[in-house]
């Protein structure tokens, strides 16, 4: 909610209230998507050294602190200070929450936590529309206005729930002993067992999750260009959300709503979003074939997007809301998309630092995404509109792309291992100076 609360805000005349205007937004979302792609690139090198147990909680109680901070606002300078804030103390939690789930997780068990993870994140949202009806009838109470009583009670609500963390995050499978149970260990030694070889024996790589990066795992990770590929398909397939959720609010209160049920009829698209995320994303983990699931929620963005565009101008306002509604509750498939490259990725060292990347790259998404829609082309954006379907169309040939690269690779190495004697098989997995996913017994999942 303090992440996505922003939106609520403004449908509630945040701008207006100091003193600027959509330009102004714009500006707050570039530097606020600048700032966290910074940020979230070294957070995993802390992670290995801090402990992603001890990172998390830090990070929320930070963040906390500068959303009720919030209401010391008093102009756009301040604004701007508390997006830069918020995206120094935010950028590192996503990251570190991936690290933290693939040393707990197996492969095929990935993508389905992780469409939680961001169905939740879409799902708070919803909640946030929900209470934005009742909180921004608070205005005017303690002379603060309802989008400051927004922040205020959103900071206090994280803060509680950082200080639990502190006392509940076990460490890893194999030591968790935690806080909030006298230091008693949370797992029997034989769960701390189980939990601990059924991962290793998914991935042999993870017996190094918490070895310290060096500048030869940068190295390897930044020159692996089906790395690059991820990245190019996140950044243009996420950039159109960036206007959707920043503007959804607003959307539907120009399609001649009040402020507040704007605010609360945004929930429906959340939910839905929820829903959908994760039966994909649980279809995928069972049937493989990640690419053609995360293209069902691409398509389906196409949808939304091609109905706000061909509705007549004097079409009613519960028609508008009903393109809204499909566009925004497109089935989120980025979370889907990192357990797709998290298998791939190997050795462990460039899966972790590959995490940081593709949400540093999903964050850059927001440069751009942030300048799509322009007061010029309001209340319809129609230009905003077509462009957001490009980029779509853009990122689905790049996962198919993706998906025919790896095909291709598997088939070839196949071949060749086929090929040779178990004395050579021997030798290469001997002297191989092949690591991770280079090397010729490595196979990408599809």
């Amino acid at each position: 909610m303090d992440r996505t609360n922003i939106s609520n805000a403004i449908s509630d005349n945040m701008p207006q209230d100091l003193g600027f205007g959509i330009s102004g937004v714009n500006m707050g979302t570039l530097v606020h998507s600048i700032m966290f792609t910074v940020f979230a690139l070294p957070t995993n090198a802390i992670v290995r050294r801090v402990g992603a147990h001890l990172w998390i909680p830090i990070l929320m109680t930070s963040w906390a602190i500068t959303t009720w901070a919030v209401i010391f606002l008093k102009d756009f300078a301040g604004y701007m200070v508390i997006r830069v804030f918020i995206a120094l103390t935010e950028a590192g939690f996503i990251p570190a929450v991936l690290t933290y789930m693939t040393g707990w997780y197996k492969t095929n068990e990935l993508a389905t936590r992780l469409a939680w993870l961001w169905g939740i994140q879409n799902f708070a949202s919803a909640v946030s529309g929900l209470i934005s009806f009742g909180i921004f009838r608070m205005s005017g109470i303690g002379g603060l206005q309802g989008w400051k009583w927004l922040f205020l009670i959103d900071g206090a609500f994280t803060h509680v729930i950082g200080f639990i963390a502190f006392a509940y995050l076990p460490r890893t499978p194999s030591h968790t002993n935690i806080l909030l149970f006298g230091r008693r260990a949370w797992l029997s030694e034989r769960e701390r067992q189980i939990a601990t070889t059924r991962i290793i024996r998914d991935d042999l790589s993870k017996k190094e999750q918490y070895e310290r990066i060096t500048w030869a795992d940068v190295k390897m990770t930044v020159l692996d260009t089906k790395l690059w590929a991820h990245l190019l398909m996140t950044t243009s397939g996420l950039m159109p959300i960036v206007p959707v959720t920043t503007y959804l609010p607003t959307l539907i209160r120009n399609f001649g709503f009040p402020v507040t049920t704007s605010n609360l009829l945004t929930a429906p698209s959340y939910i839905i979003n929820l829903i959908v995320s994760c039966i994909i994303a649980r279809s995928a983990d069972k049937h493989g074939n990640y690419v053609f699931h995360i293209i069902f929620g691409c398509v389906w963005s196409i949808a939304g997007f091609l109905a706000l565009q061909l509705l007549p101008d004097n079409a009613g306002r519960w028609s508008f809301y009903a393109a809204a509604l499909v566009t925004a509750g497109s089935p989120s498939w980025h979370g889907l998309q990192i357990a797709w490259m998290s298998s791939n990725m190997a050795p462990v060292a460039k899966r972790t630092l590959a995490l940081g990347i593709i949400v540093a790259a999903a964050n850059v998404s927001g440069v751009p995404g942030s300048q799509i829609y322009q007061d010029h082309d309001a209340p319809r954006f129609h230009t905003g509109n077509w462009i957001n379907i490009g980029l779509i169309a853009t990122a689905i040939i790049l996962m198919l792309f993706q998906r025919t690269r790896y095909d291709l690779t598997n088939r070839w190495r196949s071949r060749k291992w086929d090929q040779m004697t178990e004395f050579e098989r021997q030798d290469y997995l001997a002297t191989t100076k092949d690591k991770g996913n280079d090397r010729l017994d490595f196979r990408f999942r599809l």
